[in-house]
């Protein structure tokens, strides 16, 4: 939001390119690792679980400085690959980045699997914070170029791996240091699939931004870039509770639990929590889309809310947390072959869309598709696991609930505030959700929406908010 404001659409352009090409390859270096945390710390004895943090970290070190150096060494080609010269030096700043953060991936797994989670708010919050002094402050107070900006990223990085590393090692300073009997063999024999998957999984992401970047230029890829931002509460909601689900449902898997009386319970619960906290807010950035991103990017993105809405849609889905359970009960195979078909069908189908249609929207469009039918097929593999028809996944009742009188609600503020013509889209806001959350607050009590028992965790330890909910829900 600063730097689009700071940088011209080239040089944000440029800035955008670099975190691209080092999300793209980001997954092909990190082997699936991150992932082999959760899954093999529960099945390992105390003892052993250092020699395991250490074993998996090191790989992580060896992986991280070829990542590096391959920046280093091959940024013009990259540079000419993706037709912007100015690339080159940009990467090159930002090489030394990749061994600096590969060896904190994995954080969540182990913290998560040793209910350490407040340490990891503490991580994500700190960390974000240095990266935002560090990028924005620098840029906004001495008007600094985006060289610049990638300078302070790499000095947040350091930051964050010394934090990392400390963290990484906190839960288990007191297990002892037994050799673990795991060999490398097979932690790759779990991470591999999951590497074939993620490859497959950076094609899917990455086919419209290499597409858009290509074809349609800098600034173009820029407003692209701008209207494909990810909502953060969604990323906050599913990211937890993939991270504390991973550990839960490697043991129930290993204790070979029956699936349907045991874990689909958790799994209809949490994804009913979810839609009740993601929903409501999901659908009010999607009908105002349009003042959104005139708010954070300013009216020279505007147009970005066509990219936004695409990108919303997919993440009213994001809500199911498919990744924790097929890979904790070894559907790691079938997870990968669902990769596979979606990436070949997002690259063929959007290439012939450039060629019928030569529009950056149709690339977005081709992509929700995909993502969609990707999507659909987890639904199909995880219902048979299950033993349950597709639709019994979903709490139809509740999204319904939720989504037709919202819908109602927020159209009609839009169609008013379009008409009355505000002049200050910030204002649109504050005063649509305002009236939104009055309205929303309305449609709780009369349709008696129990969001008590999604509350009441969040301020749990808190005895005022306690009795305060407790009072309103009689």
């Amino acid at each position: 939001m600063i730097l689009s404001r700071y940088f011209d659409k080239a040089e944000y352009g440029t800035y955008k390119q670099v975190m691209y090409v080092y999300h793209v390859l980001l997954t092909i270096f990190t082997l699936g690792l991150p992932k082999t945390f959760s899954y093999f710390l529960p099945r390992v004895e105390p003892s052993q679980a250092k020699s395991l943090i250490r074993k998996i970290t090191n790989l992580f070190f060896l992986l991280g400085g070829i990542f590096s150096l391959l920046l280093l060494l091959f940024a013009p080609q990259i540079s000419h690959f993706l037709k912007n010269p100015e690339l080159k030096d940009a990467l090159r700043i930002f090489a030394i980045t990749p061994f600096l953060l590969l060896p904190t991936m994995g954080l969540e797994g182990i913290l998560a699997t040793y209910k350490k989670t407040m340490f990891l708010a503490f991580y994500n919050v700190s960390t974000n914070i240095f990266k935002l002094l560090c990028v924005a402050l620098p840029v906004m107070i001495w008007n600094l170029g985006y060289k610049e900006a990638l300078v302070g990223f790499v000095t947040a990085s350091f930051i964050t791996f010394l934090l990392a590393l400390f963290l990484k090692y906190m839960p288990v300073r007191h297990c002892g240091n037994e050799r673990v009997d795991l060999s490398y063999a097979s932690i790759f024999q779990f991470s591999i699939p999951l590497l074939t998957a993620s490859l497959w999984g950076i094609v899917i992401h990455s086919a419209d931004q290499f597409f858009i970047s290509r074809y349609f230029g800098r600034e173009v890829f820029a407003d692209f870039s701008n209207g494909s931002f990810e909502l953060p509460l969604v990323g906050m909601v599913t990211g937890a509770c993939a991270t504390v689900l991973s550990p839960v449902f490697a043991r129930l898997s290993h204790q070979q639990v029956d699936p349907k009386k045991e874990i689909y319970p958790l799994w209809m619960s949490v994804t009913e929590k979810s839609a009740k906290l993601i929903f409501p807010l999901l659908i009010y950035f999607w009908v105002f889309a349009d003042y959104v991103m005139t708010v954070m990017y300013g009216a020279k993105y505007e147009t970005s809310y066509i990219f936004f809405r695409y990108k919303l849609i997919i993440d009213f889905f994001r809500i199911i947390v498919f990744a924790p359970l097929m890979i904790n009960t070894g559907k790691v195979k079938e997870y990968s072959r669902i990769f596979l078909v979606t990436a070949v069908l997002v690259v063929l189908l959007e290439y012939v869309g450039i060629c019928l249609v030569n529009s950056p929207y149709t690339i977005s469009l081709v992509s929700l598709v995909c993502r969609l039918g990707q999507i659909f097929a987890c639904f199909y593999i995880v219902a048979k696991y299950f033993k349950v028809g597709i639709l019994r996944l979903f709490p139809w009742k509740t999204i319904g609930r939720i989504l037709l009188p919202s819908i109602a609600i927020l159209w009609g503020e839009h169609w008013l505030f379009h008409r009355l013509d505000f002049a200050n889209s910030f204002w649109v806001l504050v005063l649509s959700f305002a009236l939104y959350a009055v309205g929303f607050l309305g449609i709780i009590i009369v349709l008696r929406l129990d969001y008590l028992s999604v509350i009441t965790p969040l301020v749990a330890g808190k005895p005022l908010f306690g009795r305060l909910l407790k009072r309103f829900a009689r």
